[in-house]
Parts: structure tokens; sequence; C-alpha cells
């Protein structure tokens, strides 16, 4: 595994200390240096869409106990999901993320609607275990750079899938997500160029589509078509707001997922013996992706604003006060999960794991997110004897939205 050396931490460490290139490579010793001190204020970081050296972050509280991250997460009316930061950039606001009760969930109701189980999971899955089998076939004979050749590949074509967009187009999407999430190392002006890009990308496709639809074309049972189509209870979707929906998925979807992915293989290759026993045991699948979702989950925060003053672990929070909530932070604290730094196949306790968020803005697409992570480890599972480390795993240094690897090389032995 990357990163093993613990590193030296120094006492006056403080939240505004957090964002550097060496936390986000290996930002947990951190969390556990700070996580029983009181909560502290200060921390100036990106929200998605924003452009470092462009945008000015505002100072947020740093959240890292489970037992606080839950309460601003299930406190949704005093601590809100709106992001003004975000607004008061050139960057798209995104959909469900950003928004509160009750347009949330009106929105919320409208997406579990598109989201049919028969439309996301059912009818994709056979396409999905094609296409893993398909890049598999072409990249993972040998040694081979996992994540730069096979994790973004497979979330960024179910994504052109299950949106509705040509499939020879998910390179594309792959940069665009990567530069929306503020994760890899981009020029201002080549960010700036990848959200125009990508906010015009699904512009045109969604005019497209209602060009169709308006004239009796037959369109595809699509999530696009889905936003488009679906109304609840006398409420529906903008166009605008489809748009926003399409381009929500593909930088959520895309690029975390991608991460996770490559967190997997990880372990794989630091554990010989998990890969063993998932080989002859495939019903221990699920609870290796979630034990890999609690210790190594890519999502590390996301951005909350208080619209009241609050006491929060005996912090005084003002209305209007930023508060930064640590899901990585809670799902590596001892007072939820003993000996949180290792990987436990089988841990107890697993439903309090906050990777997909927790309270109303649970991430609607975990069950995609879990279904291509199923695929990919069984089609390599049925492929490999054995994978091997060939040569240095670095996670990346480029941003705090994402906790993941930049390399992986790795030997997939037949």
């Amino acid at each position: 595994m990357p990163e093993t050396i613990a590193p030296v931490i120094p006492d006056d460490f403080k939240s505004k200390d957090l964002y550097s290139p060496d936390v986000f490579a290996n930002p947990y010793p951190y969390y556990e240096h700070m996580r029983d001190k009181p909560i502290q204020y200060g921390l100036e970081d990106y929200p998605p869409g924003t452009i470092p050296g462009v945008d000015t972050p505002f100072p947020a509280w740093v959240v890292l106990k489970h037992a606080e991250v839950a309460e601003v997460s299930k406190k949704a009316s005093v601590f809100s999901s709106r992001d003004i930061m975000q607004e008061e950039s050139a960057a798209p606001t995104l959909m469900l993320v950003n928004h509160d009760d009750p347009r949330h969930a009106e929105l919320r109701k409208i997406a579990q609607l598109a989201f049919t189980p028969k439309r996301v999971m059912t009818d994709i899955a056979p396409w999905m275990e094609t296409t893993v089998g398909a890049q598999l076939e072409k990249y993972a004979d040998g040694q081979v750079d996992f994540m730069a050749d096979l994790a973004p590949n497979l979330p960024a074509l179910v994504m052109t899938k299950l949106i509705g967009t040509p499939e020879k187009d998910h390179v594309l999407l792959r940069r665009w997500a990567n530069a929306f999430m503020v994760t890899s190392d981009f020029t201002i002006e080549e960010r700036q160029q990848c959200n125009v890009d990508l906010f015009l990308y699904y512009t045109a496709a969604v005019e497209e589509r209602y060009a169709d639809i308006a004239a009796g074309k037959p369109v595809p049972d699509d999530l696009m078509s889905a936003f488009i189509r679906t109304e609840s209870e006398g409420n529906s979707l903008s166009k605008d707001e489809v748009v926003r929906f399409c381009l929500t998925l593909v930088v959520a979807g895309a690029e975390t997922t991608g991460y996770l992915l490559g967190n997997l293989i990880d372990v794989l290759v630091d554990r010989p013996d998990l890969f063993s026993l998932l080989k002859e045991d495939r019903a221990q699948i699920r609870g290796f992706i979630e034990e890999s979702l609690r210790r190594d989950g890519p999502v590390q925060r996301l951005h909350r604003v208080c619209t009241e003053d609050y006491e929060l672990g005996g912090a005084q929070i003002k209305a209007g006060d930023w508060v930064a909530v640590f899901f990585a932070s809670a799902n590596r604290d001892p007072a939820v999960f003993e000996k949180p730094d290792e990987f436990i196949l089988g841990r107890p306790g697993m439903g309090k794991q906050m990777t997909f968020g927790h309270g109303i803005h649970h991430c609607m697409g975990s069950g995609i997110a879990r279904s291509e992570a199923t695929q990919l480890l069984n089609g390599i599972l049925d492929r490999c004897s054995a994978l091997k480390p060939a040569g240095e795993r670095k996670r990346q240094r480029g941003g705090f939205l994402n906790y993941g690897l930049e390399t992986c090389p790795v030997d997939f032995i037949r």
C-alpha cells in the first residue's frame, strides 16, 4: 500500500493545514491527530467545479468524529447543502447534492422514479458484464497501470450507457469529470475549458433529445429520456435541470467510482490471501467492497453551510459559517470501528460506514457503483490466478475530494 510511513505531524498542526498535497495522499493520520481535539475553524478548500487560483474558498469548520458527522448530516435544515461558492463561480450547480428541502425532496422523488431497478440495474447488467470482459481482455494481460488503463474506463462507459450518449465519448467524460472534481493537476485554463465543454456537451445532447421526443421519434429508455418525461406530484424537471442531472451523474459516477475500483485493487495486490479467498468464495465480494468503502472510501468530505447559530461538539458555529463534513474520518473513528486502520473482512457494524453519505443526501448511485465493483472483481477473479505489484503505486495529490491512486502498476497473472 502506498504512503505506509506515518508522517511526523507537528503539535501545532491546524485545520487550515489540511489543504496540502501530502494530506491529500495520506489523510488518515491527520484525521486521527485532530479527531479528539476541539472542532477547528479555518480549512479553505474547493467544492466541485470551482477553480483554484480563480475562485476564493470560504473558511470552514472541520468535522471529523462519526457522531458529529452524523449529526450534521441528519440536521439538513440547519446545515444547508446549497453551495454559494459554486453558485458564484462559473461552474454549473449540481443536482440533489446542492439542494435543500422542499426542492430536494421533489427532485429526489423524480430521480427515484427515473432510477428504476430495471433501468439502472437489471437492463444494464448483461451489458456491463460484456463491457468489463472486453476491457479486461484489452488491457489486463500481463503488466498494466490499472489507474491509467482500466479503473477510469468502466465508470465512464457506464455513464454513457445509463445517460444515453455515444460510448466513444467516455474518454472525454473521464477528463471533464477529473477536472470538475478538483482532483488531478490541471492548469486554470484547462479546468475552465473542461467545465465549459462538459456543460455544452450535455446541453447539446439534451436539446437533441427534446427535439426527437417532440418530433415523435423513438428514443431509448435511458436516464436522459426518463429525466425529461418523469413527473412526480405535478413536479417535473426544466431543460436546464435535465442537463445538470446528466452532468451530476457523470462527475460523481465517472470520477469517484474510478478511484473506488483502484482502491479495491490496491488491497488485493497487498493481500494475496484475500484474492484467494474471493476467488474461491464469491459470496465474500460484497463484504470486501463494503470494507474497502469504509477504510479506503474515495469521498473524503462535502461542505455544508450553517443556517442558524448552532453548537456542535462544543464549537459555536454561526449562521453563514461553512462546515466541512469528513465522512472518511468518520469511517475510521475508533469509537465506532475497532482497529479502524485495518482491513477486516466481515467487520460488524458496516451499516454505519458513510462513504455514500448519510441522511437525506445518501447517494442514489451507490447501487450502480457497487455493481460496477462487483462486475470488475468477478471479471478479474474469473481470468486471473493472482495479482502482483509491478511498480510503485502512488496516490493522487491534486485535491481533497477523492482519496485514490494516481498510478497502480500491477501484473495480472493468468
